[in-house]
């Protein structure tokens, strides 16, 4: 039984990507194709780059005439290419390469990442627009939701500096898309683009009123009255 497992382990594996998994179909391959890409791999995890016709047919419990279908159908899909490189002794041998399958994932991966990318932009969208509905406790127009999208597709205001501005009208108990334009548009003048620089400006801001209402109050403790001597006329 160890003899069994120690060359069971010997053999070596395989790893295959979840994502490939996943999506083989979607890249246009069958079942019989996927496995014959398996079969293929493994056989180059071995050292056999490119492995006989009849043990690859044998594996897969494919007739020869329908290997070669199957191997010509994914060169035709633009999966599988079958090349020449020089082994150590300088002689031409044949392999063969998925380069183009990994190029097809690569793609589709990213066309995954910008839909998701997508719906998380259309929900923080919304999100905006649910959010300034809910403090100024009315829908909003037609007109002032267009305002928003140029906010964010024309002037390319981020979520967050919005919602600060919307916090900054709240604050001040200015309920219209007007003030909040007004305060868009000043960070802007003033080179403000990010919620931290927008922060930073109105903590020093309050700092300095601070300071300034501090320095007053202790003018006023300075101030001396100055004492008069009252006598008496004789």
């Amino acid at each position: 039984m160890q003899d069994l497992l120690l060359s069971f382990l010997e053999d070596g594996s395989i790893s295959i990507a979840n994502f490939l998994l996943d999506n083989y179909a979607k890249l246009g391959m069958t079942n019989d194709e996927f496995l014959l890409y398996l079969q293929i791999k493994k056989e180059q995890s071995r050292g056999n780059s490119f492995p006989q016709m009849d043990k690859l047919a044998d594996s897969l419990g494919m007739t020869s005439q329908n290997l070669f279908s199957t191997i010509q159908a994914l060169q035709d899909k633009k999966i599988l290419e079958i090349k020449q490189r020089k082994d150590d002794q300088g002689r031409l041998t044949d392999f063969y390469d998925f380069s183009l399958l990994y190029q097809k994932m690569i793609a589709l991966f990213d066309n995954k990442v910008e839909e998701t990318e997508k719906v998380a932009t259309a929900k923080q969208e919304n999100n905006i627009y649910d959010q300034i509905q809910i403090e100024f406790g009315r829908p909003l127009s037609p007109i002032e939701i267009e305002t928003i999208s140029q906010w964010i597709d024309t002037d390319h205001f981020s979520y967050d500096l919005i919602r600060l501005a919307l916090k900054e009208a709240v604050l001040n108990q200015a309920y219209n898309l007007k003030y909040m334009d007004r305060i868009l548009l000043n960070w802007q003048q003033r080179h403000l683009t990010t919620p931290a620089q927008v922060e930073n400006s109105l903590n020093s801001r309050t700092t300095s009123q601070d300071t300034s209402s501090s320095n007053k109050d202790n003018q006023k403790k300075h101030i001396q009255i100055p004492l008069v001597k009252l006598t008496k006329d004789n």
